[in-house]
């Protein structure tokens, strides 16, 4: 890759793509909403930032810096905050917006896409996530990113673009500020609170930022089209574990309130991940067990 368009780079996934990105001497043209304050995002070196609507994608390519792209990452999404994710109109308005990229990259020459898709898509599955087994989605959110998928994957077959679709766990990490069971969890504690949770029996995998980043990078690089990648560390634990190390972390005498609140499905949604194809395909390790990166993450918390 020498050069690259990143839509949503205002945003945390997006954000820390350009900057790696740019890292490794690739330019990024960033695409970023407007209205937003990116002045920290024009100080990376070789990127271009432009302001656009995601449902008017066509309009930045009067731009004279939007040639000779070799990969769109489209990291650009709609109602990615837990309040947002069950609401229908705002999550289904995503489908589309996917389908004006591809047709975008199409318009541009652009023949290699990467999606960051959710493992939230199998969470109902009770399997392992290996790319290959049958969608399960847990909420609104989940439901539009397989109906992307799909709608994405057709049109990559039928105009010869090379689309590699991502089945990311839970992301975390120093700059996440959003109301996660990670960023509830440090904050609350960090305050000398108990927070209240679920039974937190499900089966989890949680990956550092930084190493989702190399991932994307990689599979930039390297990954095949029409293949579908989790992403995760390849390890899990129940979340209970994760908490308990949290507070542990903190200040072990705090107390934790498992089990206080209700669960609201009847189906536990787990997220066990097989990132076998990813490592084979790209050489992917993550760099950070769960102990480095939250360290890491409540540090970030407490400056």
């Amino acid at each position: 890759m020498k050069k690259v368009i990143v839509t949503g780079a205002n945003g945390f996934l997006g954000y820390n793509l350009c900057k790696e990105l740019t890292a490794r001497g690739i330019s990024v043209i960033a695409l970023v909403a407007k209205d937003f304050n990116y002045k920290y995002i024009q100080q990376l070196h070789h990127t271009i930032c432009i302001e656009f609507d995601l449902d008017k994608i066509f309009e930045v390519e009067q731009c004279h810096c939007i040639k000779d792209i070799d990969v769109l990452f489209h990291m650009a999404w709609a109602g990615v905050n837990s309040a947002c994710k069950n609401n229908s109109e705002t999550q289904v308005s995503n489908i589309m917006y996917g389908l004006h990229v591809m047709e975008f990259a199409e318009h541009m020459g652009i023949k290699r896409v990467v999606v960051p898709g959710s493992a939230s898509e199998y969470a109902c599955g009770q399997g392992v996530i290996d790319g290959h087994g049958m969608p399960a989605p847990s909420d609104m959110y989940s439901a539009a990113k397989v109906a992307m998928r799909y709608v994405c994957q057709t049109f990559a077959k039928q105009h010869g673009i090379d689309l590699i679709w991502t089945a990311i766990t839970s992301i975390y990490g120093p700059g996440r500020k959003d109301n996660n069971l990670i960023t509830y969890t440090i904050r609350t504690l960090l305050e000398g609170e108990k927070p209240c949770f679920t039974g937190l029996e499900q089966q989890w995998d949680y990956l550092y930022v930084d190493d989702l980043i190399n991932a994307l990078v990689e599979l930039g690089e390297k990954g095949i089209g029409g293949k579908i990648y989790p992403i995760g560390s390849g390890k899990y634990r129940y979340l209970s574990d994760y908490v308990r190390i949290i507070r542990d972390k903190i200040n072990p005498s705090l107390p934790l309130g498992i089990g206080e609140i209700p669960y609201k499905n009847a189906i536990l949604d787990n997220q066990v991940l097989d990132i076998k194809e990813l490592v084979i395909d790209t050489g992917f390790v993550p760099n950070y067990d769960f102990e480095k990166g939250i360290e890491l993450t409540i540090n970030s918390f407490r400056r």
